[in-house]
């Protein structure tokens, strides 16, 4: 399919659609394989009409990132979501009224917030976020008493359903290569081996564990019921960097005109800046780099411009070092397309909204 590269002002989110599918499809057979269940998190796109890429949205489980996007998909069809980030006391009314209407699992890392999921009125499903070495959030996998101290507690919460641990060796974004990603994989997986025998009725826990890097890298995940990876719809420059997907599976990029040309500097600014990229950025000899130009086809984009890279952003602004012969070509008006640090923030920058190619 061509685009229409005269109908885009800009800055505009481009989906190769064709490439999404086959991420998602490439993702459903190595679950299949593994013999775990997949539970995408819906949190890259945020898009219902994407979401229906993956499935029957009455038969597919999804992860998100919040109770608003929890309801937005389960307005839209979606019926068993969970909600993959530490419960938040004050969406107990949201969490409630969920729970009345689809299959909800929520996410919690303490007795406060088990007292929580108590006031809540409809069944559930509780999932304790284990820190198998992130260090973000989760209880570290070696308070085994604490652990068991709140899985002993939920067993007695009536509407309780079922019960399950949740990984997320969000560390991996760090490693370089399939070695590196195998290290943190094996290592997060490890430490949950080490957490369950310390574990009352360990048998019946539903372990969901997940990130593109080791899902997409890994073909084994032992110990797992379910995988929960994101980004690997979209991939973008981070993930490719790092070893997770080659160039030929990055299925988002920004089309962004040129606003201003600098040959003093090398230089062109684009209407394309941190409201549109955000801030994320991959690191290119030490310094941060927030995107890649990339060539621009009849059909959408093929691979990297070597030395043409967003190098800096503002509210609206960004700056692309350019190298001197693509330079002396490049006009006001003329689009770059870029592919940025982390798909994920674009699309909730743009809202989910983007332009199907």
């Amino acid at each position: 399919m061509s685009i229409n590269w005269n109908t885009i002002i800009g800055p505009q989110v481009l989906v190769d659609s064709k490439k999404a599918k086959r991420n998602i499809k490439r993702m459903q057979e190595k679950a299949v394989a593994a013999e775990v269940a997949l539970r995408p998190h819906f949190k890259t796109h945020q898009s219902v009409s994407i979401g229906k890429w993956f499935g029957n949205p009455a038969t597919t489980p999804i992860a998100v990132s919040s109770a608003d996007m929890a309801r937005m998909f389960a307005s839209a069809g979606w019926q068993d979501i969970l909600i993959a980030i530490p419960l938040n006391p004050r969406a107990l009314p949201a969490y409630n009224r969920l729970a009345s209407e689809v299959t909800l699992g929520l996410t919690i890392e303490s007795m406060a917030a088990l007292s929580t999921v108590e006031r809540i009125q409809n069944p559930v499903d509780v999932y304790i976020e284990v820190d198998a070495g992130y260090g973000r959030t989760g209880i570290s996998w070696r308070q085994h008493e604490l652990i068991a101290q709140i899985l002993t507690h939920a067993r007695n919460v009536p509407h309780v359903r079922q019960l399950g641990l949740l990984l997320h060796a969000g560390n991996s974004y760090n490693a370089r290569g399939d070695i590196g990603i195998a290290e943190i994989h094996h290592e997060s997986l490890q430490r949950l081996q080490e957490l369950l025998p310390h574990l009352p009725d360990a048998e019946t826990l539903r372990i969901s564990v997940g990130d593109t890097p080791t899902c997409s890298r890994m073909h084994e995940f032992p110990g797992a019921d379910e995988i929960r990876p994101g980004n690997y719809v979209f991939y973008d420059w981070q993930q490719q960097r790092i070893g997770a997907c080659e160039w030929s599976d990055v299925a988002l990029a920004l089309a962004c005109p040129i606003i201003g040309i600098y040959p003093e500097r090398g230089e062109v600014v684009v209407h394309g800046g941190a409201v549109h990229f955000s801030k994320d950025w991959a690191s290119v000899d030490g310094k941060p780099v927030f995107g890649q130009v990339v060539h621009q086809t009849k059909s959408g984009w093929g691979g990297p411009i070597q030395g043409a890279q967003l190098i800096g952003v503002s509210q609206e602004h960004g700056k692309v070092r350019v190298p001197d012969a693509m330079l002396k070509e490049l006009s006001l008006s003329d689009l770059l397309v870029i592919v940025p640090a982390h798909s994920c923030l674009v699309m909730s920058a743009f809202h989910g909204e983007c332009v199907v190619i």
